[in-house]
């Protein structure tokens, strides 16, 4: 039988490799944790987030589905497979869950911010300035990225 204590040893040193952005040292320990703990969302929170952070974004949109399976309240997961789905160009995904993103945890810059840029993706101008003008109320550094995407629509 594993302890407790090993699997939260585990998870502490996955932390740290990601605060490093050492996320392909942080994966397989990430992946030992989620042997140990299958349902713990933090751990499937942070290998998504590693996975999209190497580019792996097919690896890391089931990993977050499992999370949100575990927690629908989860507004991190939601995130971060938002901007999974906007990686991989399945903006309509991208939007429906940085959607629910955004309600359960309102006004976070880049949830708001790949919001805005999925509707620019899919030629919706009005709902891509309503991110911009959000943006701008918070004085977001995002607001002006997203603004030059916006004037480069056709």
């Amino acid at each position: 039988m594993i302890a407790q204590g090993d699997a939260t040893e585990l998870y502490n040193k996955a932390l740290a490799l990601k605060k490093e952005r050492k996320c392909s040292e942080a994966i397989p320990v990430l992946l030992k944790v989620l042997e140990l703990k299958p349902s713990n969302t933090k751990a499937l929170n942070d290998i998504g987030w590693c996975y999209n952070e190497t580019k792996q974004f097919d690896k890391a949109i089931p990993q977050l589905q499992k999370a949100i399976q575990i927690d629908s309240s989860d507004a991190g997961a939601y995130a971060e497979i938002g901007y999974s789905y906007y990686s991989i160009k399945m903006y309509s995904l991208a939007i429906g869950n940085l959607n629910l993103a955004n309600r359960l945890n309102p006004k976070v810059e880049t949830t708001l911010y790949y919001l805005g840029l999925s509707f620019v993706r899919l030629n919706s101008k009005a709902d891509a300035v309503k991110k911009y003008n959000e943006l701008s109320l918070m004085n977001s550094s995002y607001a002006g990225k997203l603004l030059e995407e916006i004037k480069a629509m056709k």
